[in-house]
Order: structure tokens, then C-alpha cells, then sequence
């Protein structure tokens, strides 16, 4: 057997690899961006200086309790400039940094075009701490900023609640988790998949991939994932699954050992006996369960399997977003059989890809501490950006909130480059509906199917 160490240096070896080739990709979108076609907006420099990666949104100025002022003009455009921003958990478990990074690093990198129809865009942001009064407040200081726009937020304990407090001053909200208030706010305008949509995909590929008795874990300490594990389990059990145990944890929770053992051990699924939803594991079958179940973020991943690592159990792993480039040396032989899907192409294995060169390449230009940190919610945030900018240029040089909402609601067949096209109009928008799912047999994650939507 090759050891977890020899698996780790090539794993290593080959972001290397993934990072110099970002380097050479770097200069090549910069040279991309200036192209009059390109989607393109800029950042400007003395914006971004003051809330560089760890830095608090108390260090820039005009945050709250620093005394500074707002930007003034007419919904957040005045003059030469364009401001918009966003709101992150950066501090506490949750660190979405990268998140934000991913927009400044988009943003900047158009600052060579000349901007948006001959603006500039600054960009702020505020740290929402994972906590659903800082993500409130967040939401005022975005107000007081008087932002035309809010791009590509991700704070999953207070960003839920917070879209209304937005729309409701007027501002649109372009990007996101993906959590349900997104999709019923028609000024919410998400690019990715809904939550709700995650569940019934995910039991729909157990049941592709032959799961029989799979136990589960979700965040729970997320008030809006609730329904979305109700789905998941309805969906299992229309579907002839099984579950065995289903496991609530907190992206505050240091260890996950005791989950881990759960897990393993507990049948808290449907009681009864015999096959379908209501089977339960015999005390004897080391396969049952046959499958762990996920739905977590990152971070959680990680301490997942170290936990199952230590426990020496490995079964399939069925979960959502699990390349995530840094914690990819956590994941030993839970990699053999695992299983992921996600509303965009996966980076991995498709790097050919016009955008995915962009995205790659530019990030690591500008902000080459938080490469290894991408994952799928910053392929989020990037196609937020990129649909910003699209509006924005279509919106002309009469750039207001309303003109930037008609020309959103206007967009049809958006080409990412990476998801199915997108379209928008007037109402609740829910764009992407479609899926593509990708397995790792522990030597790195392929695609093995097209877009499967429901």
C-alpha cells in the first residue's frame, strides 16, 4: 500500500505544478482582460490596499467604529468610480477570505481595461465573523456605503437573513451560497444552485452509484440548511435508500470523533426492518453503512476525515464541493471511493477550460497566498463577477440601481464558461438547475458525467 506521506508529496508536487502554471496563467488574463470584448471591471488600487487577506473590515476606511464616511452619489455611482461589495466570514471557523479575494482578484485584474464603460470600481467589504448580528451589521455597513451593488457575498450563518435587509434599501444581490432567501427575492440574482437542489441531486447519485444503507451528516447549527437535509432524507428514502444515522454538527466543532463513531455505530434512520428507507444495519456487517453522506463545508470536511482516518473506516464518500485544493492532503483513503458534485466544472480536470485559465491564472497573480484555497464556493464568487460586469456594461454610461436591475433582468443564455448558461428576467430567479459530478479513486478527482439537472 502507498503511504498517506508518499501520497501527500505527490499531491503537494502537483499544486506546485498547478501554481506555477497560475503564475504563467496570470500574465496571460491580465492580457486577456484588456481586450475590448473582455467582461472586465476595475478595482481601485488604494481601495483594495487597506483590506488586503486577514486584514479586518475595521482597518479600511469608512468601517464601522472608524469614523469614516460613505462614499456619497447616487447609488453607488459618482463621477468617475462605481462601489460595490460584499460581506465574508473571514474570522472564526469559517474563513471566506479566499472568497472575496477571488472578486478583488477579478476586479483588479480589469483595472488595466479602464473599468466599466470608463469607471473605476472600488470594492468593500466587512468581515461578518460567522455570526448572524455581525452579518447584520455587514448589512448596514453596505447600506452606509451606499454600494450599487452587492457582489458575491458568503457568510453561511447570516447570509440568509441579510438579502432582505439589502433589497429592501434597494440594492441587488448578485451571487451567494446559494441559500434559499437567494431565490425568492427578485433582487437576489444567484449563479449557482440552490441548497434545496443539492439534496435531491445527491440522493439521486446514491442511487446511481448503488448506495444501499448510508449514514449522514449535515451542518445543522445553519438554521436555513434545515430543509435542505429534510429534502436530502425524503429524497433518500422515495429513492429506496436506507439511511442508517443522520449526524447534526457545528463548523465550531473541534473534533469529530465522536461523530465519527456515531456514525459507525448509531441507527437513527426510519425504524423497522428489511430493505429501502427502512433498513437498519445488522450489528455484524462491518459494510453497514456503506456510504457516509456529507454535507458540510470545507473546513468540516477536513476534521471529518481526520476523524474517520483515526478510526481507521473508510466507506464511499458522497458529498458536495470536496476538491477544495489545501485540504486535500486530509483526505487519505477516504479518496479511494469518493464522489462530489457541483453546479460548475471542476478545476481539477479541466483546465483547458477558457475560464478556469482566467480564474486560475488570476488569482494566483494577485493573491497567490490564497490559491490553494479556492474551492467551489469561489468559483461562485468569480461567476458573480463576471455576471456583475455583463449587467453593468449593458447597463451603458446611465449606470444607476434601477438600470443595472433592467439590464440583469434582461440577461438570457449568459455564457459563463464553466455552468449552463443563465438567465434572468423579471420575478424570483433561479437560474441553475444543473449539476456535473466528479469521483477520486485516490489519485486525484475526474468528471464522469455531462450536466444532470432537476
Amino acid at each position: 500500500m502507498i503511504s498517506r506521506g508518499f501520497r501527500e508529496r505527490i499531491a503537494v508536487s502537483l499544486l506546485g505544478a498547478a501554481l506555477v502554471m497560475g503564475a504563467v496563467l496570470g500574465v496571460m488574463t491580465v492580457r486577456s482582460f484588456t481586450q475590448p470584448a473582455s467582461s472586465a471591471v476595475a478595482v481601485e488600487q488604494g481601495q483594495v490596499s487597506g483590506a488586503q487577506a486577514g486584514a479586518s473590515a475595521a482597518a479600511m476606511p469608512g468601517a464601522p467604529g472608524t469614523g469614516g464616511s460613505s462614499t456619497g452619489g447616487s447609488g453607488g455611482v459618482s463621477g468617475g468610480n462605481i462601489t460595490i461589495g460584499g460581506f465574508f466570514d473571514i474570522t472564526g471557523p469559517v474563513d471566506s477570505s479566499v472568497e472575496r479575494d477571488t472578486v478583488r482578484a477579478y476586479m483588479q485584474a480589469v483595472n488595466q481595461s479602464g473599468g466599466i464603460n470608463g469607471r473605476q470600481v472600488q470594492y468593500v467589504w466587512c468581515d461578518s465573523k460567522y455570526d448572524a448580528s455581525s452579518a447584520h451589521s455587514c448589512a448596514q455597513y453596505l447600506i452606509s456605503q451606499n454600494v450599487l451593488a452587492v457582489v458575491g457575498l458568503t457568510a453561511p450563518l447570516g447570509e440568509n437573513n441579510e438579502i432582505a435587509t439589502l433589497t429592501h434599501s434597494g440594492i441587488p444581490v448578485i451571487g451567494g451560497l446559494g441559500t434559499p432567501a437567494e431565490f425568492q427575492d427578485p433582487l437576489a440574482y444567484p449563479v449557482s444552485a440552490s441548497f434545496y437542489r443539492y439534496g435531491t441531486a445527491i440522493a439521486d447519485e446514491a442511487r446511481s452509484l448503488g448506495v444501499k444503507h448510508p449514514a449522514v451528516v449535515v451542518l445543522g447549527d445553519v438554521p436555513w440548511v434545515h430543509p435542505v437535509e429534510a429534502n436530502l432524507l425524503n429524497r433518500l428514502a422515495a429513492d429506496g435508500i436506507g439511511y442508517t444515522d443522520v449526524e447534526e454538527v457545528s463548523a465550531t466543532q473541534a473534533s469529530y470523533t465522536a461523530t465519527v463513531f456515531n456514525l459507525q455505530h448509531s441507527h437513527h434512520g426510519p425504524s423497522g426492518g428489511g430493505a429501502g428507507p427502512n433498513y437498519q444495519c445488522a450489528a455484524s456487517d462491518r459494510s453497514c453503512p456503506d456510504y457516509v453522506i456529507a454535507a458540510l463545508d470545507p473546513f468540516s470536511y477536513h476534521r471529518l476525515f481526520d476523524a474517520m482516518e483515526a478510526a481507521n473506516w473508510y466507506p464511499g464518500v458522497l458529498g458536495a464541493g470536496l476538491d477544495k485544493f489545501n485540504v486535500q492532503k486530509s483526505y487519505d483513503g477516504e479518496l479511494r471511493n469518493a464522489h462530489s458534485l457541483v453546479p460548475f466544472m471542476s478545476p481539477y480536470d479541466h483546465q483547458g477550460n477558457a475560464t478556469v485559465r482566467q480564474y486560475l491564472g488570476t488569482v494566483q497573480h494577485f493573491y497567490p497566498g490564497q490559491f490553494q484555497a479556492l474551492d467551489i464556493y469561489t468559483q461562485h464568487a468569480w461567476t458573480a463577477a463576471m455576471l456583475f460586469v455583463e449587467a453593468a456594461r449593458k447597463a451603458g454610461k446611465n449606470l444607476t440601481r434601477d438600470s443595472l436591475v433592467q439590464a440583469l433582468n434582461s440577461i438570457q443564455g449568459f455564457q459563463t464558461g464553466w455552468s449552463v448558461p443563465l438567465s434572468y428576467g423579471s420575478g424570483p430567479h433561479d437560474p441553475n438547475h444543473c449539476f456535473t459530478y466528479t469521483a477520486s479513486n485516490g489519485n486525484g478527482w475526474r468528471t464522469t458525467s455531462g450536466w444532470i439537472c432537476n
